[in-house]
Formats: structure tokens, C-alpha cells, sequence
């Protein structure tokens, strides 16, 4: 390995080394009483170390945020990836959604306290809700194809079933369910969204 390469990936280890403490103390004490001084003492380098990787304490949560946003997007791909049932894959989806979304605790508190003075919140919120339609309406296309969905408007549906699971996402994540009640939660869920709530 050149000198070159090899201090890119010495480069690349201290950054991913601060983020990951940056994201241990944001969960802790939130965005606005973190200082850039507790992450510095956290990490044990200088501040000045801080601001060769990242322009501002804005920046460093930025990064924070983008890392859990892909973290999140990558277990829902997968999920949308298995070779299941459509229906189930609806499930899974929702499940690995609310256990993933529990444990980044930065990006949920961002969403939920509206940490909207920061203008790039506004920005993941909204390519991560288009993201979420997007998959949402791969399983509704394979649910159609396998003739286990009956589905007229494509984008129509997935826009819905995703406000819906956006608006329950946040009294879910932060109840105290365990695994058994939040699975019977999820499939509650599930059946009004798609057998509805009219008797049949």
C-alpha cells in the first residue's frame, strides 16, 4: 500500500472512530447540549482534530444522521429484497422499520423533537420519505403480480400505507412494547390496512 492509500484509510478510520462516539453522546444528551468539547474529550484529541474531518458541530450531526438514515435504508432493502409472501413482506417491513428506527436514537429524535433551526433535517426527512414510498411500492407491485393485492394507483397506494406507517411509527418506537406486543400491534396494523375496517 503507497503512503497515499494508506493514509486515506487511516483518514477514514479516525472519521468513522468520531462518529461513531458522536453518535453515542447525540443519543445521550441531544443536538443542542452536545459541544463539539464533550465529543473532543470523548474521542481524547484536540477540538482542532474535530474540524479536520468536520466543518461544524452542525456537520458532525449531519454525518451522524446520514450514517443511521443508511443504516435504516439498507435493513429495509433487505427485507423488500427477500424471496417472501407480499403480505408478510408488508410485515416485516413494518417490524424491521419500528425495532430499527428504536435504536437510532438521533435520527428519531431529530423527526420527533423537529430539530428543524438545522435546514438539512427538512431535506433527509423528505428523501427519506420518498425512499420509504418507493419500496413500499415494489412490495405492492408484487403483491399485484402474484394476485394477493387488488391495487388501481400504484404511487396512490404507497403514498398512503407510507403516511400511515409514518404517523404511527412514533407512538410505536417510543411505547413500551415489548416484542410480543409490538408484533401484535404491527399485525393489527396490517389487517386494517389491508382487509380496511368495513365488515364483510
Amino acid at each position: 500500500m503507497d503512503n497515499a492509500a494508506e493514509n486515506g484509510s487511516k483518514k477514514d478510520l479516525n472519521r468513522e472512530s468520531i462518529l461513531k462516539i458522536a453518535q453515542e453522546i447525540f443519543s445521550k444528551y441531544g443536538y443542542r447540549k452536545t459541544t463539539l468539547d464533550d465529543i473532543a474529550n470523548a474521542v481524547r484529541k484536540g477540538k482542532s482534530s474535530l474540524y479536520y474531518y468536520f466543518k461544524s458541530k452542525e456537520d458532525l450531526f449531519q454525518a451522524v444522521i446520514m450514517k443511521e438514515v443508511e443504516l435504516l435504508g439498507k435493513e429495509l432493502d433487505k427485507v423488500v429484497n427477500r424471496n417472501t409472501d407480499p403480505v408478510d413482506k408488508l410485515r416485516d417491513y413494518l417490524l424491521t422499520k419500528i425495532t430499527t428506527f428504536r435504536n437510532l436514537a438521533n435520527f428519531y429524535n431529530a423527526l420527533e423533537h423537529a430539530v428543524t433551526a438545522i435546514g438539512f433535517i427538512e431535506e433527509i426527512k423528505n428523501r427519506y420519505e420518498q425512499d420509504e414510498i418507493r419500496m413500499i411500492k415494489r412490495i405492492l407491485i408484487e403483491g399485484v403480480r402474484k394476485n394477493e393485492f387488488e391495487i388501481y394507483d400504484f404511487n396512490l397506494a404507497a403514498i398512503g400505507i407510507t403516511m400511515a406507517i409514518k404517523g404511527l411509527e412514533m407512538p410505536l418506537s417510543a411505547g413500551t412494547y415489548g416484542n410480543m406486543n409490538l408484533e401484535r400491534s404491527v399485525d393489527v396494523i396490517l389487517r386494517i390496512l389491508c382487509y380496511g375496517i368495513m365488515k364483510r
